[in-house]
């Protein structure tokens, strides 16, 4: 028996269904079911300043009028709720996954995924649902394939929409084409395809600065405009860096297991080419963070936090450390000093606890960047647009102030930045060959790009 899931249910900010899939197999309140009661589990979870589980269980009934117990699985994306309820054995993780994928495609068609953007497009993404997910299996999931079926959202859409005409197409390219995930006869005027090679770093450091965990996650991106059916050939000069592999369908998974090389024909436009581990290695750290916080007695407390760039000339960009001071935190009092650099800025100065504050500093701005805190969720965020090793190390000093008699803040502060053009890895990109069904010479561009993923430093 093939591996379904039940539907899907989306719901505004406040908790009511802006979308719901067809659930054929069972009777009509069972998504009612599901939404009240995830409602209810929310608001509990709010009044008792907890956090609701991804995966929750739900009271459900079949069509036979029996109890029926099921799993309901959520995440949340700018206030918006999508559920996905199962009420067969299954790993959640494949509920995640076909979620992924639909915001991946939402995302695609409708750029910012908002209350509105679904609203003003709602037969579009009710088309989405029924063609990715056929009586509860996740089925076409690839967006070039999406796209030769349902259009996405145009002026020219929105046209035959008020004409009356439907926005499907004839089903007929997708699944008849020798290339499923390419469309036939692709031209373009420009031929050029571009690479990403995005690396994210995961660590946990203990106070004294030493990195008791660490892990590095990669991902090729890529955007092809390339015209006719080309033959790509993409060489790596380390390719055992790469390990833990999931690939695009367009992969031949043979050529890569006997010779290490990528060999594929491309869809046309945005797509994740694969992503991969770095087999455990040694690698340094490129921000130090050497935090110092205190808790006082009658509540709130004293922190000092440092910043030094290990990178070698090469800028840290947008930086932000983050922490959760507790609840009933109500003030934070705090000072950024650093090297000062030509242009306009803004700081936050002493006494400016108030969130999206600023401060003008005349010719020149601290580089020790701006803070701000948010007395809704109880974070404090210090944010630096770049860094670079040569410069003076910059600090945020400060107090806050709680309500609470003791303190209870996050033991951890959490990092975030991007490195432009560096590998935490080394991994390089050797030779892209372009060959085939093709008569141009196609212009190609590869960067990389470091990240910091789940990155947190204990005080």
């Amino acid at each position: 028996m093939m591996t379904r899931i039940d539907g899907l249910i989306i719901l505004d900010p406040i908790g009511k269904p802006l979308i719901t899939s067809h659930f054929s197999l069972h009777p009509p309140t069972y998504p009612s079911i599901h939404i009240d009661t995830f409602n209810h589990l929310r608001k509990q979870s709010i009044a008792r300043s907890k956090v609701l589980d991804s995966v929750i269980g739900v009271n459900a009934i079949d069509n036979d009028g029996r109890e029926l117990g099921t799993g309901l699985c959520w995440l949340e994306r700018e206030g918006l709720k999508f559920l996905v309820p199962i009420s067969e054995e299954l790993n959640p993780l494949f509920a995640f996954s076909f979620l992924s994928s639909f915001l991946a495609t939402l995302e695609d068609y409708l750029g910012d995924i908002t209350e509105n953007s679904i609203k003003e497009n709602f037969e579009v993404v009710y088309m989405l649902i029924e063609e990715m997910l056929d009586e509860g299996h996740p089925m076409t999931t690839e967006t070039a394939m999406l796209k030769d079926i349902v259009l996405p959202p145009t002026l020219v859409r929105k046209i035959l929409n008020v004409a009356g005409v439907s926005g499907i197409q004839s089903p007929t390219s997708p699944f008849t084409a020798p290339i499923p995930w390419r469309r036939q006869n692709i031209r373009h005027a420009n031929n050029e395809i571009y690479f990403d090679i995005e690396e994210s770093m995961e660590a946990i450091v203990d106070r004294r600065g030493s990195v008791l965990s660490s892990s590095v996650w990669g991902r090729v991106n890529a955007k092809s405009r390339l015209s006719g059916n080309p033959d790509l050939l993409l060489t790596f000069s380390n390719p055992k860096l790469i390990s833990n592999c999931s690939f695009h369908p367009c992969i031949r998974y043979s050529k890569w297991e006997k010779n290490g090389v990528l060999s594929f024909i491309p869809p046309d436009g945005r797509f994740k080419l694969l992503e991969f581990q770095v087999p455990p290695m040694r690698v340094q750290l490129p921000l130090q963070l050497v935090p110092k916080m205190s808790i006082e007695e009658n509540g709130g407390g004293q922190f000092s936090l440092t910043l030094t760039s290990r990178t070698n000339h090469r800028p840290i960009q947008d930086i932000v450390v983050s922490i959760f001071l507790g609840y009933g935190t109500n003030g934070v009092s705090a000072t950024a000093t650093g090297d000062k650099r030509a242009g306009g800025g803004d700081a936050h100065g002493p006494g400016a606890p108030v969130l999206g504050t600023k401060s003008e500093v005349g010719d020149g701005y601290v580089g020790g960047g701006t803070w701000e805190f948010d007395p809704h969720t109880q974070v404090m965020k210090w944010t630096i647009s770049s860094l670079v090793s040569t410069e003076r190390p910059p600090t945020l000093t400060g107090s806050f102030t709680s309500s609470e008699t003791h303190s209870t803040p996050s033991p951890a502060f959490d990092i975030a930045f991007t490195i432009p053009n560096h590998s935490y890895s080394g991994l390089k990109v050797d030779q892209l060959k372009v060959s085939g069904d093709v008569n141009y010479k196609p212009f190609k561009g590869i960067r990389q790009i470091a990240r910091a993923g789940k990155m947190e430093v204990r005080w």
